[in-house]
């Protein structure tokens, strides 16, 4: 059977369909499968995936997180990001080594490390109601036209305290780099097994970003909302929430897999990404 590459490529974008064209025409040449799943709506299943070695995003962090939303079993195989030219802290292989790094992969010639996965569900009355698993970040906003949200938050068991805000982040140190850093929250190495709470425009001064540790379930409970609000999931989809509705956020031993060029570390895709 032949080694099969599971590709989702930024759609309506001329540069992301050229390096597709060229991962294509040269998985032709090396006898290996090519199996593009941007066009898919429905999440892959693991029998439906079996015989993927590899899996390839072509565009940005955006399309990265699509690819990872696809997929039912997230551990299966190992993934990579190609970048092409826009900020990106997961997408980290340029598309003039694409070809040599997934070669390299194949090979099993790359590190890879463990990024970790949230569930988060949504429970109304006692009953499930939504349900789904973030890499990057699970994000309750309010509506323009709604003036401030409250809720309660329990990490671990133990009551932390009530937020009054026009939103709050619930972060994994891979989603540090993304919305929770222009909210003000802290840059968390992906070593760390944490989970950041940053709320969005805080109404208490008080009210800063924290850290917890990720073994420890969160649980948010809906007050008076003053209007509508969402739970926004890797901002790929959201729900709408009620009044009274519980978010439990958990990590369950769930990781992402993610394969990275040799040469690339952490501290140099900060001072590349950010001009530290």
């Amino acid at each position: 059977m032949k080694q099969t590459i599971l590709i989702c490529v930024k759609q309506r974008d001329e540069s992301a369909e050229l390096a597709k064209k060229e991962l294509s025409q040269w998985a032709d040449s090396k006898k290996l499968k090519i199996r593009d799943i941007t066009a898919t709506n429905q999440s892959l299943t693991q029998s439906e995936t079996k015989d993927v070695a590899l899996g390839v995003a072509i565009g940005g962090d955006g399309t990265f997180l699509t690819l990872v939303r696809k997929l039912s079993d997230k551990e299966l195989f190992p993934l990579i990001g190609v970048n092409l030219g826009s900020l990106g802290f997961i997408t980290e292989v340029g598309k003039n080594e694409m070809l040599k790094i997934i070669d390299q992969a194949l090979q099993g010639k790359l590190k890879e490390e463990k990024r970790p996965i949230l569930d988060v569900e949504v429970f109304r009355k006692n009953e499930q109601v939504a349900h789904g698993c973030v890499f990057n970040d699970a994000v309750i906003a309010k509506s323009i036209d709604t003036t401030m949200l409250r809720f309660d938050v329990t990490v671990g068991g133990d009551f932390l305290n009530h937020v009054r805000a026009d939103g709050y982040i619930i972060s994994t140190p891979t989603g540090s780099t993304a919305y929770a850093l222009s909210a003000g929250g802290p840059l968390i190495h992906p070593g760390i097994l944490a989970t950041e709470l940053v709320p969005i425009c805080s109404h208490a001064l008080s009210s800063r970003p924290i850290l917890v540790p990720l073994s420890d379930p969160i649980v948010i409970e809906m007050k008076e909302p003053r209007g509508k609000a969402s739970l926004v999931y890797d901002g790929q989809f959201s729900f709408d929430l009620e009044q009274g509705d519980i978010l439990k956020i958990s990590h369950r031993n769930k990781f992402l897999r993610l394969l990275h060029p040799p040469q690339q570390k952490w501290s140099e895709a900060l001072r590349e990404k950010l001009g530290m």
